[in-house]
């Protein structure tokens, strides 16, 4: 029996998606949770499923990276299949570089899913018809570092964070104790990392477009 994890903040489709693998024979959701930190507390509960299936966009608490980052760092054996809305390539190639073993569309079909499930228990690897993706392109991302997935200052997302929330450099300094220079150099620093424009809103629009900024 396939044991299953759904981690998605969409009550309606984990229970929808759950209805549906539930029909299989062979496979079995075990549990549902509505966050990465409940995920996580699941797991480190002892509840270790052989399949996660996991969002990357969620609102409250740490989001997918995070979650897929924990188990590839605990080494726990977990095959992670992201179902995501996002079809942004930078967040692909992120959950793809953290060890994911497959990437399906909350558009895609759910006719497809016993074969999906049951090829990554098996060890092989999914990507959704729509990325067309090689071997060789996907063997590439595996082994190119991502410097805002990798190299990140826990500052530097919070700085951004606040002024997309409307709040001031005056705010921003004000809250985190630190100096406009510095904050100044965050963003430079994540305008580095990310290849994206070097305004606050590039750099906004880039993290929403992965999901790390509502």
């Amino acid at each position: 029996m396939i044991k299953v994890m759904m981690c998605d903040d969409d009550i309606a489709l984990i229970e929808g998606v759950s209805s549906f693998i539930n029909k299989f024979e062979n496979i079995k959701v075990i549990e549902k949770v509505s966050s990465g930190d409940a995920c996580i507390q699941l797991i480190e509960s002892g509840i270790i499923p052989d399949i996660l299936v996991l969002d990357i966009r969620m609102p409250d608490g740490i989001a997918g990276y995070e979650v897929a980052r924990y188990i590839k760092l605990k080494k726990y054996p977990i095959k992670i299949i992201v179902l995501s809305m996002l079809d942004d390539l930078n967040a692909i190639k992120a959950m793809i570089r953290l060890g994911v073993k497959g990437y399906i569309f909350k558009a895609d079909s759910l006719k497809d899913y016993e074969f999906i499930f049951q090829s990554i228990y098996e060890g092989n690897e999914y990507y959704s018809k729509i990325l067309n993706f090689t071997l060789a392109q996907i063997e590439e991302i595996k082994n190119t570092p991502i410097a805002w997935l990798e190299n990140m200052h826990p500052q530097e997302m919070k700085v951004l964070e606040l002024i997309a929330n409307d709040k001031s450099q005056k705010e921003v300094s004000q809250e985190l104790a630190i100096s406009s220079s510095l904050i100044a150099k965050r963003l430079r620093s994540l305008g580095e990392k990310t290849g994206a424009q070097k305004s606050s809103i590039g750099l906004i629009n880039f993290f929403k477009s992965v999901g790390l900024i509502k």
